[in-house]
């Protein structure tokens, strides 16, 4: 059902709809995740020190030298991350985070300040109705670059092992965000092309220099061609350039606004019939890993998981202005294809006095999912590629455990053309046995717009309970609503009954 909210609530049926899940259509191996809140305070870095049931997705490995005593039924004196104590557990956990990826953040924030309605109703009339259309048309022009998104993701699961056995329920969800196809012409403004330069020239704008030295000759004349005078034209790259629009956005800027003024944009044009679109599309994956894990002696031991993964494909069009949040929601909740497939995992794990090593493969066997036929538009299935991941983990204290893990290959997302290879560090000490205190970081060495991620956790020992909480934020910020927020977070929680 199509409701009328104004300009102002449709544009934030737009945010809306890119923070859901949009993207062109594409085959993507899945991204790494954080299976757990110990692992998510320590980075990530698990691989050679996981001592619990994500053990299924860290290293499976780790499951030969669960409750694997010494000739003398005692602890192994190789036993660092204390494995053979550990005869049977039950854990329940989730996580969840974001990412805004390179300036989506500024665009979406910039977007949801402009007086749209003030543009719509009257035009041109002052200087912060023209900083508010260049702010505009740049906005727009950036969200139109896939460069600038956002990627959403979740994960959950619950685990019973005994043994060197295991078997679980864990879940995978992400989702990105980005325009697909932008209707640059009914941006529902109450401007007529033929009038646009005597709006302009109407203006006072404090501080005008009269100098034109951010378009380049080209793009004066293309405005020029659009049917904007010089005076507007200067006019115009004073205000660009007041408004911080860059030598690498101003091209983008300028087919807008020749577009604008060459288009008699004012004349019935209205947001309902803008037929701006998104490609919505996003991969959740539902596994139930089958673990079993073998010491081929005290110092290595060997693992895998046979899993059934049940994988959904998300994907629909959308016309996003042709609908409200709820129609966005709807559509992007019932499209999708599901299918079933078997998945390997392996690893392997070394211990010596004082150090781990560990080396996991994921999916081995390169599983697939097929992708939905939605509005005659075939979204392509999806291949998980193998995920491998190698770390060291030393131990200068029975208290203290330090890691280092390397993804040894890169992994696509979600988000096209958008990989991830992570490094992470993290280090966690048991105070006093009952409290655990975790932190480190890590950074994809794929792409740099995120930075380092920095991360914290606690887990709480009560006997043969356990509750862990972990929290990951980005160093770098995002300003939305005035407020600076990261432009990486993400949180887990997880309770644990442990022998």
């Amino acid at each position: 059902m199509k409701t009328d909210h104004g300009i102002q609530g449709r544009t934030y049926t737009l945010i809306i709809a890119l923070v859901l899940t949009c993207m062109p259509a594409i085959a993507f191996a899945f991204d790494t995740f954080f299976a757990g809140p110990r692992a998510m305070g320590m980075a990530g870095a698990n691989v050679a020190s996981v001592n619990d049931t994500s053990a299924q997705y860290y290293n499976p490995a780790a499951y030969g030298f669960f409750g694997k005593q010494d000739n003398e039924g005692n602890r192994p004196a190789f036993d660092n991350n204390d494995l053979a104590r550990k005869n049977w557990g039950v854990d329940v956990n989730a996580a969840g985070g974001y990412r805004l990826h390179n300036d989506f953040g500024t665009y979406i924030d910039d977007l949801s300040r402009i007086d749209q309605d003030a543009l719509s109703a009257g035009g041109i009339l002052n200087a912060s109705d023209l900083q508010d259309l260049i702010n505009l048309v740049n906005d727009l022009n950036n969200l139109d670059d896939p460069g600038n998104a956002i990627t959403a993701d979740m994960n959950g699961s619950f685990s019973f092992r005994k043994g060197h056995t295991g078997i679980g329920a864990r879940i995978y969800f992400q989702t990105s965000g980005q325009v697909a196809d932008l209707d640059r012409t009914n941006l529902g403004l109450s401007i007529n092309g033929a009038d646009l330069s005597a709006d302009i020239n109407n203006i006072t704008v404090s501080g005008n220099d009269g100098l034109v030295s951010l378009f380049t000759p080209s793009q004066q004349a293309q405005l020029a061609a659009a049917g904007l005078d010089n005076s507007a034209i200067q006019t115009l790259d004073f205000v660009t350039r007041q408004e911080g629009v860059t030598p690498g956005e101003v091209q983008g800027v300028v087919d807008l606004l020749a577009d604008i003024s060459s288009q008699s944009v004012g004349t019935g044009s209205t947001l309902d019939d803008n037929t701006t679109v998104v490609l919505l599309s996003g991969f959740g994956l539902g596994e139930i890993p089958l673990t079993y894990g073998y010491a081929l002696n005290e110092h290595l031991a060997i693992g895998g998981n046979l899993k059934l993964m049940i994988g959904r494909v998300y994907g629909t069009e959308i016309v996003v202005f042709d609908n409200d949040s709820g129609d966005v929601m709807e559509e992007a909740r019932n499209n999708y294809e599901e299918s079933v497939n078997l998945g390997l995992d392996a690893g392997i794990m070394s211990r010596f006095n004082g150090i781990n090593m560990g080396l996991v493969v994921r999916n081995l066997n390169a599983p697939e999912f097929d992708g939905p036929e939605v509005k005659g538009r075939k979204f392509e299935d999806v291949t998980i590629n193998p995920q491998v991941t190698a770390g060291v983990a030393i131990f200068p204290h029975e208290t203290l455990t330090i890691e280092a893990d390397l993804d040894l290959t890169k992994n696509e997302t979600t988000l096209k053309k958008y990989d991830t290879r992570n490094f992470r560090f993290g280090m966690e000490w048991n105070v006093f046995r009952f409290l655990a205190v975790r932190g480190g970081a890590y950074k994809n060495l794929e792409e740099d717009d995120i930075g380092w991620v920095y991360t914290a956790g606690l887990g709480l020992n009560l006997w043969a309970a356990r509750l862990d909480i972990a929290g990951a934020i980005a160093e770098e910020k995002a300003t939305y609503d005035e407020e600076d927020i990261p432009i990486e977070t993400r949180a887990a929680a997880q309770f644990s009954i442990d022998f």
